[in-house]
């Protein structure tokens, strides 16, 4: 069997109408490689998994991790980093707000081995941000103002240290040893990362408002506990 190059790992959680779309762009944008996809489904009812579980009928590189109940973003994409063959792992979100195309240029950067993580970045030159209402708005306003915060704390020269469109070599995630299992784990991986001296870059993508489904996030609670597990890596103590 040939080696497994790409890992694709989607969280999902309620997004069968999403997956429709998502599953077969994927499969054309990486039909060059030879790629896994790995989805974690936090107890889905919506046919998620039945869709799921219909395409690993006929394409045996589908795998799917179920998960009893929400259990966060954070923690499904540990499991399903943590299951991935692939020499390189990709995640991104499952509700369509990164184009495939655009997962496939971090795949392309990622391959070079010019750099050990590639980011997606909602905040390069050349990127977008779609926000057709107040409160997505107010999420961008709160990103934006919480990632410059961060890239001045730190010194990391990252802009976007929370988007769920990125790329590691798996050599490297199997040493970093992360203290979270929640959506802090999108920063902490970056902060470890950095730390052992490796290389990061960013390249420019798209995002848009999800068409279907709802969202997951708790703009004021991840907020909040975001800062304090910040405090305690600081610290020394995550």
């Amino acid at each position: 069997m040939n080696e497994i190059i790409f890992s694709l790992v989607i969280p999902t959680y309620n997004e069968a109408k999403n997956l429709e779309i998502l599953l077969p762009e994927m499969l054309d944008v990486f039909k060059n490689w030879n790629i896994e996809i790995i989805f974690v489904d936090d107890g889905s009812n919506d046919g998620t998994r039945e869709y799921i579980q219909k395409q690993i009928k006929t394409h045996p590189n589908i795998r799917i991790i179920e998960r009893p109940k929400l259990m966060g973003i954070g923690s499904a994409l540990i499991a399903g980093y943590n299951i991935a063959k692939g020499e390189y792992i990709i995640s991104v979100d499952s509700d369509l707000s990164f184009p495939s195309e655009d997962v496939g240029k971090i795949a392309q950067l990622l391959f070079s081995n010019k750099y050990d993580m590639v980011l997606g970045s909602r905040y390069l030159a050349g990127s977008y941000y779609e926000a057709p209402n107040f409160e997505i708005l107010k999420k961008k306003t709160v990103s934006r103002l919480g990632n410059i915060f961060l890239r001045l704390t730190t010194g990391i020269k990252v802009h976007d240290f929370s988007a769920n469109c990125r790329g590691i070599k798996r050599a490297v995630w199997t040493e970093l040893h992360l203290k979270s299992r929640d959506n802090f784990m999108l920063f902490e991986t970056i902060w470890r990362v950095h730390k052992k001296g490796l290389s990061i870059t960013e390249v420019p993508v798209r995002f848009f408002d999800r068409r279907f489904g709802s969202s997951k996030l708790k703009l004021g609670s991840a907020m909040r506990k975001f800062f304090v597990q910040y405090a305690k890596l600081l610290r020394n103590k995550l």
